[in-house]
């Protein structure tokens, strides 16, 4: 799916029509059936956002395969979707292996996602606290995020969540013709 969908979504549906409160917000798990609109945010960020450094929009199959290697590996993905309209999927978040080596096993990688037009309301906080809640779960000792570091709005969502910054890693990524500095964030549980 384009980016230009998303856009679209974000001028015709706005959060007061679709009677959004931070109390109407679920947090589920993801489904087969989430898949385009998972695409469709996550594309919206690979086109629109220096902060996302992937530059090839994904396909739907892209998104299948990884949705089931989460559920292969017992990680969640968690789509946030208003109580009033259950099948309008505002955000999503994932909880993933930080790395491979069995040492690290303790540590997971959060990463979220908010639809454009339900950014700033509270969304990617209840994502987030879904996440810490699924890491304690597992037994996890340590989440951990990667950030752009201009892209204010995710670190200060992260920073009111108990993560601090620990490292920057200058010029390790490039988007739109420019060199990127990486952020990590971490936090216990």
């Amino acid at each position: 799916m384009s980016s230009g969908g998303c856009r679209s979504i974000g001028r015709c549906c706005s959060l007061s029509n679709i009677g959004l409160t931070d109390t109407a917000i679920s947090i589920r798990e993801a489904t087969d059936a989430d898949l385009p609109a998972l695409v469709e945010i996550f594309n919206y960020e690979v086109v629109e956002s220096p902060y996302l450094y992937v530059e090839t929009p994904v396909t739907l199959d892209d998104r299948r395969e990884w949705l089931d290697q989460h559920r292969a590996a017992s990680f969640p993905v968690s789509v946030a979707t208003s109580a009033n309209e259950p099948d309008q999927i505002l955000g999503y978040a994932s909880l993933s292996s930080y790395r491979p080596s069995s040492g690290y096993r303790f540590t997971g990688e959060v990463s979220v996602y908010v639809a454009p037009f339900a950014q700033r309301r509270g969304i990617g906080r209840r994502l987030l606290s879904s996440l810490g809640d699924d890491g304690r779960a597992r037994g996890l000792h340590a989440l951990v995020a990667s950030i752009d570091s201009e892209n204010t709005p995710s670190i200060v969502l992260f920073e009111r969540c108990g993560y601090a910054e620990v490292a920057r890693l200058p010029e390790v990524g490039r988007k739109f013709g420019q060199w990127r500095t990486q952020t990590l964030f971490w936090r216990t549980l």
